[in-house]
């Protein structure tokens, strides 16, 4: 039995509601109906209509005339329409998702005229483009109207048998999220006739879905009543509920939706929502109960457990409070190897600044960064005269944003918002940051304790009663001056190890390795897997662990259970259902996954079967891929650079919208000097993205190396090449003047052509633009560039004034 429209809406909770739009949603704005579209192609192109559907027809109009016709007629439909009635309230919920196949993009309106962000995916390439998991997300199965590769773009309108050739897999990925989504949702289908084709896939799916799972909800608000047909909906355990869209809207008015906090509440984030689902409020967060066992097993001191003095503090905190409140800095980074305790002391710095009035917050490492929510957050303290502080662990996984938003500040001339950052050393120096980051920040080294240091932590050991009851007798037995040359010894060691030893006889890897053969089997092979792809980069989390290990959801909480203290999970987003798995410390996974993947084939294996695995509609996962091609993680501990370019392959066939993997296979190919094959992919590269800072940088080192490994060729020919490769580093730094690997691409090629020609003027040229390049940038990476490259020279120019001596005497 039909259920009626209250009935519906009283069920609705937004942010656990999935919407699936057909045509029906979008004819009350004047978008074109199914039949209207076939009858007016049939008559523009001198076919019968016939039985014939949509896809049928457009088949055959591309068959007979050309595809750039049929999307070019199709398009006058869409011309000039705006939303109208009920699609204009969408965005003033929450929803979990939205899906359609509907090409307009009544939708998007909507949300822009709303002033709401939206990310629409209307194509595989668009996965790349997301921005984060609290943005409204829209999953277009049949493209976009605007965008179709008969007219260069890479999206592809869905009409004819091929596009549905072209784009399976693209539709596979969003029908596995669709499943995943509506598994734990309300799933409501609006504007679908019953006799409409799609409808029965959308609901067979949704059917596959509820029996496997056993969850979720299914209701169908259809705009033409037909109680037969929906009866035998209902048989398959879904609702069916008649009416429109505008019906839907104006019921769901009544209840009207959170009101907006007003400017003036001392709730900061109440002004952008957007980020309370990915930001830890610090004030908040101190009311936790300190944990000092958490912190001896490896995982990072908490706020609480700063504040309770269950740290000692580290130099490099007072010199961040100093630098950003004294100095007026914009940005601290603290950078070091695993294990020094960045991520404290970053901690340490925040609490610091806090207690003299700042504001302080820290992201949640997981998800994306938002950089234009954080500078209105900046705008709204700068005009209260107030001063914020905002933690970024892992900053190099979040560094496009982060560049993003210094330059934001800095360019509107906000000190409103520091910015205190934490990161591994070698994943940030080779990457490319912005010349703010420098010119109104510094940078902090973390490695081993100082004198000062020690005394404190020496300190910390004799007042804390905790942490005495963990000291084991072979350390705590010493006097103070023993205890003390032990430390300064051990300190040689990352901090986390050294500070595990100082409580411990054994070897620390003994003690990780013999804490694991105490776990049951089946325990031990999800433990060593999860530690494995953390320290690989990989991003962890509950969904990915299903799929890999095809183990039933329910199963999760006994394993997490009988992993307690080993592996822990946490959420990322409840909106897409993500919670993440983390092992306990960096330095520990590393131990587990040398000794567990201790050869290549079993790394390759596993990243294989991750990278299958992947559904790169979840932004979680696309920052696995990114993860996955560091230069000293993921695919580097690979030796074996073919199978790396067979599992980056693998990557770009599963995110075609993704550079680094595209960046990291035009590279091998480069260094195992498959140069035609590197040509195609910068070619196919250009192609689909234009040319970026480092593919740029490819095509300078590629034709360096194709003019000096080339066999055969004449040394005027290899001049010509390296010729070729000078006008595109000039063109090149035209473009990227401050791309420090343009300017090392450069510096190479200067010191080739003087090996062959004796002329440094090309060298001397690259050094000048290098050296302003370090005036402007300030990156200290960029003054190694310098060292190197007149060592090198100093080197060439030498041992040619040897040679001339020796050919004197």
């Amino acid at each position: 039995m039909p259920i009626e429209l209250p009935q519906l809406i009283s069920d609705i909770v937004p942010e656990k509601t999935v919407l699936f739009f057909g045509s029906g949603s979008s004819v009350p704005s004047h978008a074109p109906s199914v039949t209207h579209l076939c009858d007016r192609l049939s008559r523009r192109f001198s076919l019968e209509t016939g039985d014939y559907t949509l896809r049928d027809l457009t088949s055959i109009i591309e068959l007979r005339t050309s595809r750039l016709d049929l999307i070019t007629y199709l398009r006058t439909f869409f011309y000039g329409i705006r939303p109208s009635g009920g699609l204009l309230n969408l965005p003033s919920y929450g929803w979990k998702c939205i899906y359609t196949t509907n090409y307009d993009d009544l939708i998007e309106q909507s949300y822009t005229r709303a002033g709401v962000r939206l990310n629409a995916i209307s194509s595989d390439f668009d996965f790349s483009n997301s921005q984060g998991a609290h943005v409204q997300k829209l999953f277009k199965l049949h493209g976009t109207i605007e965008k179709d590769d008969c007219d260069g773009h890479r999206s592809r309108i869905i009409l004819t048998d091929q596009d549905y050739d072209k784009t399976h897999q693209y539709r596979e990925v969003l029908w596995n999220r669709f499943a995943s989504d509506i598994s734990d949702a309300h799933l409501i289908v609006i504007g679908y006739s019953l006799s409409d084709p799609h409808i029965k896939d959308v609901v067979d799916r949704a059917a596959k879905v509820s029996a496997t799972t056993g969850v979720g909800r299914v209701t169908l608000l259809l705009y033409t009543p037909d109680p037969n047909r929906a009866a035998l909906y209902e048989m398959r355990g879904m609702r069916v509920c008649f009416g429109g869209i505008d019906e839907f809207a104006a019921a769901l008015a009544k209840r009207k939706p959170d009101a907006p906090i007003p400017e003036e509440s001392e709730d900061v984030l109440a002004l952008v929502p957007e980020l309370r689902p990915i930001t830890i409020e610090v004030d908040h967060i101190l009311g936790k109960a300190p944990d000092v066992s958490s912190m001896f097993n490896g995982w990072p001191a908490n706020y609480s457990d700063v504040e309770a003095g269950l740290t000692f503090e580290r130099t490099v905190a007072e010199a961040i409070e100093n630098a950003l409140l004294t100095k007026g800095r914009t940005v601290s980074v603290i950078v070091g190897a695993s294990g020094v305790g960045k991520t404290t002391a970053a901690r340490q710095a925040v609490l610091k600044l806090k207690s003299t009035g700042v504001v302080c917050w820290e992201h949640k490492t997981e998800v994306g960064l938002d950089p234009a929510a954080w500078y209105t957050v900046a705008t709204y303290l700068h005009g209260q005269g107030k001063i914020g502080c905002l933690m970024i662990d892992e900053a190099h996984s979040h560094l496009q944003s982060l560049n993003e938003l210094v330059d934001k500040l800095v360019v509107a001339q906000l000190v409103s918002l520091k910015i205190v950052c934490a990161t591994t050393r070698n994943l940030w120096n080779p990457r490319i940051k912005s010349p703010n980051i420098y010119r109104h920040g510094h940078e902090e080294k973390l490695s081993q304790l100082s004198s000062d240091e020690i005394g404190r932590l020496l300190n910390l050991l004799d007042s804390n009663n905790d942490l005495r009851k963990l000291t084991e007798a072979s350390f705590s037995g010493f006097s103070r001056l023993e205890r003390r040359r032990r430390l300064v010894e051990r300190c040689e060691a990352d901090m986390f190890v050294c500070l595990k030893n100082i409580f411990a006889s054994e070897k620390f890897d003994d003690i990780i390795l013999r804490e694991y053969a105490s776990l049951q089997p089946e325990f031990q092979s999800v433990y060593k897997m999860v530690a494995a792809m953390e320290s690989a980069g990989i991003r962890v989390h509950r969904q990915l662990v299903i799929r890999l290990l095809s183990i039933p959801a329910a199963s999760v909480q006994a394993i997490l259970v009988n992993l307690t203290d080993i592996v822990s999970e946490y959420m990322v987003s409840e909106r897409d259902g993500i919670y993440a798995w983390k092992g306990r410390h960096a330095v520990i996974v590393a131990i587990i996954a040398k000794y567990k993947y201790s050869n290549a084939e079993q790394l390759a294996k596993l990243f294989s079967e991750v990278i299958d695995c992947i559904s790169p509609a979840y932004e979680i996962e696309i920052r696995t891929i990114r993860e996955l091609c560091n230069v000293d993680s993921g695919l580097q501990k690979i030796p074996d650079k073919e199978v790396q370019n067979t599992l980056l392959r693998k990557m770009i066939s599963v995110a075609p919208g993704e550079r680094v993997p595209r960046h990291r296979l035009i590279r091998n190919l480069i260094d195992l000097g498959s140069y035609e094959k590197a040509e195609t992919e910068i070619r196919i590269f250009d192609k689909d993205f234009k040319s970026d800072g480092a593919v740029m940088r490819y095509k300078i080192t590629l034709l360096t190396a194709r003019a000096v490994n080339t066999p055969g060729l004449m040394e005027e020919d290899r001049l010509a090449i390296l010729d070729e490769a000078r006008e595109t580093a000039a063109y090149a730094l035209s473009r990227y003047p401050d791309h420090k690997y343009i300017h090392g691409a450069h510096c190479e090629l200067g010191i080739e052509i003087y090996k062959r020609t004796k002329d440094l003027s090309v060298y001397d040229y690259a050094m000048d633009q290098l050296k302003s390049a370090e005036e402007r940038a300030g990156d200290p990476e960029l003054s190694k560039l310098i060292a190197k490259y007149e060592r090198l020279i100093a080197g060439k120019v030498s041992v040619e004034l040897e040679t001339v001596d020796d050919a004197v005497e």
